[in-house]
């Protein structure tokens, strides 16, 4: 298919690029599903029994979690929406992790998306969240003369695709609220690389390189059931 558009008139594929990516991605995810059911990666068999779910784990593959996502690739376990668990039971789960994933959900869903994360959990079980810090962006916003492409990615999603598009916005007092609201307890930040199931290549360390500096991005929050 990603050679057929390749032979198709310049004309032709630039107007319609979008449409047809997006209909080869469908196509794509629904093949991944569909194989899935046929034959699916071994789930990780921790020694203490523990369940960890990696939600939006994209090509992060970490051996202690049972990777879920929307997008298929030959370690995901599960091809499906991540505000919808219901492969898991009621209190069946220790760890959730989620790194720059709940800003991806319309701002009115979240508290029904953190309900379902909540309800697999097990009593005590963790939710660890990474996701933009809108005062870092807007501290990066003001250190680089209020230019609006400077936070522009980090705001509002890389927009490549249907799945990278920023719905909600989030600081401390705003995340810890909406916690404490869908019943978590314990609410703190974490340190990413601070142990085995807090390392991850991904967007909970990662800065932003703006007119040669560096700066962080992400706020990191635990909240425990």
């Amino acid at each position: 298919m990603r050679y057929l558009i390749k032979s198709l008139p310049i004309n032709f594929r630039d107007r319609y690029r979008s449409i047809w990516h997006t209909f080869v991605l469908e196509l794509e995810t629904l093949y991944g599903k569909t194989m899935k059911s046929i034959v699916r990666p071994p789930l990780p068999q921790l020694e203490d029994g523990s369940v960890n779910l990696h939600l939006g784990c994209g090509s992060v593959n970490h051996p202690k979690f049972i990777n879920i996502d929307g997008l298929p690739a030959s370690h995901i376990h599960y091809i499906r929406a991540i505000d919808n668990l219901s492969p898991f039971k009621n209190n069946s789960v220790n760890l959730i992790y989620a790194c720059h994933c709940l800003e991806h959900f319309p701002y009115a869903k979240v508290p029904k998306v953190l309900a379902e994360w909540f309800r697999v959990l097990k009593p005590s079980g963790v939710l660890r969240l990474s996701v933009p810090d809108f005062d870092l962006l807007l501290d990066v916003y003001s250190k680089n003369g209020n230019d609006l492409n400077s936070i522009s990615g980090a705001l509002m999603g890389g927009q490549n695709y249907k799945f990278n598009f920023h719905m909600a916005v989030f600081n401390r007092i705003s995340l810890e609220e909406h916690l404490r609201s869908a019943g978590f307890k314990e609410v703190q930040e974490w340190t990413p690389g601070s142990s085995d199931l807090t390392t991850f290549e991904d967007w909970s360390d990662r800065k932003i390189f703006i007119n040669g500096q560096y700066y962080p991005v992400s706020l990191n929050i635990e909240a425990m059931k």
